[in-house]
């Protein structure tokens, strides 16, 4: 009988605590939508959906024909202004020329790393790089296409870590304090494993039905959990 009872209170308390378990979403850790910086068209687009990348890496380009002529132009000035400085350096040194001359050389010098500088930006400008680790979710637009700078070109969702979102009520509140471990299943993922998250936000502030918003994140959530899926959290007693 002893036995029997313990087996009972144990499957009693189990269904107790899945009865008592809050249903959540998972969200991705980082998510950035990526656009150009000038309105262009595309001439390459080197990634598809579901390619991982990196940040920096090159995701497209942008037509730069004309910004790559300014930039050998703007080299070539550059060092053109680089030989005059140097000799009106040695002209004043030797007393042939004024001071003002020489100053002037310099100003133009600077004049000309800047033009450089500017040349180097706006080609820059023409190559899409992604701005975060993570995977494309979309890609938005082909080559051929032309953009402009209000327009989402990629998608961008970083699945390395993801956040759990779920509701508490009042009298859970101390059972969710930031730095709290909770215990998180997948119902929807079969073999999925159990996993823990650590409580990171708690919204200062109920909402219409009076619940507060918690925010857990999960550091190593494993190949099978994915952003969008719904998660049953199990709050510490």
């Amino acid at each position: 009988m002893t036995a029997r009872r313990s087996l009972f209170l144990l499957l009693l308390a189990a269904g107790a605590l899945r009865a008592g378990s809050i249903e959540g979403r998972l969200i991705p850790f980082r998510q950035a939508e990526v656009s150009a910086q000038v309105s262009s068209y595309l001439t390459e687009v080197l990634v598809k959906e579901g390619d991982e990348v990196k940040a920096g890496q090159v995701l497209a380009q942008l037509f730069g024909k004309m910004e790559e002529i300014e930039v050998r132009r703007a080299n070539a000035l550059l060092e053109r202004k680089e030989y005059e400085a140097k000799g009106a350096t040695s002209l004043f040194r030797d007393r042939v020329i004024p001071e003002s001359q020489a100053r002037e050389s310099r100003i133009e010098l600077e004049l000309a790393r800047l033009s450089l500088e500017t040349a180097q930006e706006n080609l820059r400008q023409r190559t899409i790089v992604s701005p975060i680790d993570g995977v494309v979710q979309a890609r938005l637009r082909e080559a051929g296409e032309a953009v402009s700078t209000a327009q989402a070109l990629f998608r961008i969702v970083d699945l390395a870590k993801v956040y759990v979102l779920f509701n508490v009520k009042a009298e859970q509140l101390p059972r969710v304090a930031p730095g709290q471990k909770v215990s998180l299943r997948l119902p929807q993922v079969d073999g999925a494993p159990a996993l823990t998250g650590e409580v990171v936000f708690v919204d200062p502030k109920a909402d219409s039905d009076g619940c507060f918003k918690v925010k857990a994140l999960v550091a190593e959530p494993g190949p099978k959990v994915r952003a969008g899926l719904k998660v049953q959290v199990e709050l510490p007693s």
